[in-house]
């Protein structure tokens, strides 16, 4: 009897296409048609999102990162990777509302080191929190176009860090894009976000503003590595005051 079931079953592999029922014939050659298609679609979107900024990822820009982000967006760092030279962290000052109706601005307080030191206290399993406070400058500085931002850099000038009253009378040439824009606000959004969560951990509720300051210490060039002298050099980036918004803890 077994031997009979394995005849017939391997009778039926071996039947050639024709011999099949014909659902099961348009299902093979639907799959064989579709897959082929849908790959062609993926890294179509793949290699238009990853190109240079073009006309056509100007005009589809939206589309592609709806279609690519965040599931499948590229973040390559294997070949040729730009060696650490600077180091980023976050301050937090706000103002707060008195009981007698005044306002007072506090200092301000650093709070990357809290999270560095913490995550250096739990090597097995370490909090992810610290990405938070770690990622905010890159955020703020990854929102514009590359290539638009070295074409703005040539029509206008490079960006002088601190310069208030050059930011302001900056005009962007060529303006920005409809998904820098978006970059920009989300940027913006999560700032106020993570200052409004810090400045309610550190001073509590009846807060009028929040600020947030970026501080750069650039390390001192591999050329003085043997000079004991060498000093890095720090830099501040200031943001606007905002309003603090209520987050879920």
């Amino acid at each position: 009897m077994e031997a009979t079931e394995t005849v017939e079953q391997s009778t039926l592999e071996s039947a050639p296409l024709a011999h099949w029922s014909r659902p099961r014939r348009v299902g093979l050659l639907a799959a064989g048609a579709v897959i082929p298609l849908v790959l062609a679609f993926h890294f179509g979107m793949t290699a238009l999102h990853e190109m240079p900024f073009n006309p056509l990822k100007e005009k589809y820009g939206e589309e592609v990162n709806a279609y690519m982000l965040p599931h499948f967006g590229q973040d390559w760092h294997l070949f040729a990777p730009d060696p650490v030279d600077r180091d980023k962290g976050v301050l937090v000052r706000a103002q707060k509302r008195q009981p007698d109706g005044s306002t007072v601005t506090t200092e301000w307080v650093d709070v990357t080191s809290p999270g560095l030191l913490k995550l250096y206290g739990e090597r097995f399993w370490p909090s992810r929190e610290f990405r938070v406070g770690s990622g905010l400058p890159q955020l703020l500085e990854s929102w514009p176009n590359p290539e638009l931002e070295k074409m703005r850099s040539k029509n206008q000038g490079p960006r002088e860090p601190g310069n208030e009253e050059q930011e302001k009378n900056r005009k962007e040439d060529p303006p920005l894009t409809p998904d820098e824009k978006d970059a920009r606000d989300q940027a913006a959004l999560f700032a106020q976000s993570f200052a409004s969560a810090e400045a309610g951990k550190l001073w509590g509720p009846d807060l009028e503003y929040v600020q947030v300051r970026i501080a750069t210490n650039e390390f001192p060039r591999f050329s003085q590595r043997y000079s004991r002298d060498a000093k890095g050099k720090i830099s501040y980036y200031d943001l606007d005051w905002a309003r603090p918004v209520k987050v879920e803890q």
